[in-house]
């Protein structure tokens, strides 16, 4: 929810529309929407697990290096490790992180977490009504 006001010398652009997005943010009930999720998911056979977001964003999900500087802008990543050097997607990057961090057993922790639904391949969505 950070301001986009920007400075006198170069005010910012879109500072009603970015307004607007943080007075949406800041009034949503993050509690609730976890537990909609979890009911959704687990009504088409799933279940929701919570990841830890820390970092997820300056991992390098190839090498593990992280780097504050290695988010260029809002959608590219460059590992800044002078063995590796990646680039790609920053949300790409980021899913596959999240993703590692599911398969190695990181999940269930409480409060603020990224989520992570799969759905056992045996059981079929119900049908919309």
């Amino acid at each position: 929810v950070k301001s986009a006001r920007g400075t006198i010398a170069e005010p910012g652009t879109g500072v009603a529309q970015k307004a607007g997005l943080n007075r949406s943010i800041s009034q949503e009930a993050w509690g609730r929407t976890v537990t909609m999720l979890t009911y959704k998911a687990g009504r088409y056979g799933g279940t929701l697990q919570k990841v830890p977001a820390a970092n997820t964003s300056r991992r390098c999900s190839v090498c593990g290096f992280i780097t504050p500087g290695s988010r260029e802008d809002q959608a590219t990543f460059v590992c800044k490790n002078p063995d590796c050097g990646w680039s790609g997607n920053a949300d790409h990057n980021a899913a596959r992180n999240i993703l590692h961090l599911y398969r190695m057993g990181h999940a269930l922790i409480p409060a603020a977490g990224r989520a992570v639904v799969r759905r056992d391949k045996r059981v079929k969505p119900a049908t919309a009504r």
